[in-house]
């Protein structure tokens, strides 16, 4: 399967570099599904089970979400792109270290892993995203407030996910200790990045210092994209792109320094 990845010809360097991706992509759908259906079920049960599981805690304790809210969609759709953002950066950080042997191929670069590793990852929570988006729709008729506003804050957690990633998996490369972190940092990440909950029913101290995490704002912004005046979003488009440059250009340039100290190891 590695001897199939194109090498890249003089002159066509793009070209060849998206089919580079394109091989890359599909050896690690293979690699996360294999041949068997069982994995996508799962891959859409899991979000499904526990959007389901807390929204039947939510009715059980006979509260309710404010402007009617449908509970299920809520929570589904808050816990879908933070399990985006959590997929790229916990399985792109590893996609370095899991994938040495590939490296002996002048035609693979540690970006060219990254982008098809993470890439892979976005595409299958987007699709799971629109599953939900199409439940709301024929089960209690939600349809997005804002579509367009809805995919540009699904595609900046994926690129906040994304740049993270690069920034773990070129530190690995140095202090490898740091991998077993990376499963708990995103998990902690969870309470503090307003998956299930809206940021407007906070105590306005505890507001300020969770407004400092650019997932808040993403999920705030998705909220609002997807039930528009019924909820009161507190988000910042600026200070969401200025966290997403950084990190790629963070994580770009650590991915080049790592580079030769790979080639020393090999």
């Amino acid at each position: 399967m590695i001897a199939d990845v194109p090498r890249r010809a003089p002159g066509s360097a793009l070209e060849a570099q998206v089919r580079v991706i394109s091989a890359l992509f599909m050896r690690e759908l293979l690699t996360r599904f294999g041949t068997s259906r069982l994995g996508y079920v799962w891959l859409i049960g899991e979000p499904m089970m526990l959007a389901v599981m807390i929204s039947t805690v939510h009715w059980l304790s006979g509260s309710h979400l404010p402007n009617d809210l449908p509970t299920f969609l809520f929570y589904g759709m808050g816990y879908v792109p933070f399990m985006m953002f959590r997929s790229i950066t916990s399985r792109g950080a590893s996609a370095v270290t899991s994938n040495m042997s590939l490296l002996f191929h002048r035609s693979i670069s540690l970006l060219d892993l990254m982008i098809a590793r993470n890439l892979m990852e976005m595409m299958v929570c987007a699709a799971i995203v629109l599953l939900f988006i199409l439940g709301g729709m024929l089960t209690v008729g939600e349809v997005p407030s804002d579509p367009a506003l809805l995919i540009l804050g699904l595609l900046l957690s994926a690129l906040l996910g994304h740049g993270l990633a690069m920034v773990l998996g070129s530190v690995q490369v140095f202090l490898e200790f740091t991998e077993r972190l990376v499963h708990p940092f995103t998990y902690i990440l969870m309470p503090i990045s307003a998956t299930f909950y809206m940021v407007e029913y906070m105590p306005p101290e505890a507001r300020e210092m969770l407004l400092w995490n650019p997932l808040v704002h993403v999920h705030e912004m998705n909220r609002w994209a997807m039930f528009g005046d019924r909820v009161v979003p507190h988000f910042d488009l600026g200070y969401v792109m200025i966290w997403v440059i950084g990190l790629n250009l963070v994580g770009m340039a650590g991915l080049r320094g790592a580079r030769p100290r790979l080639s020393m190891s090999d």
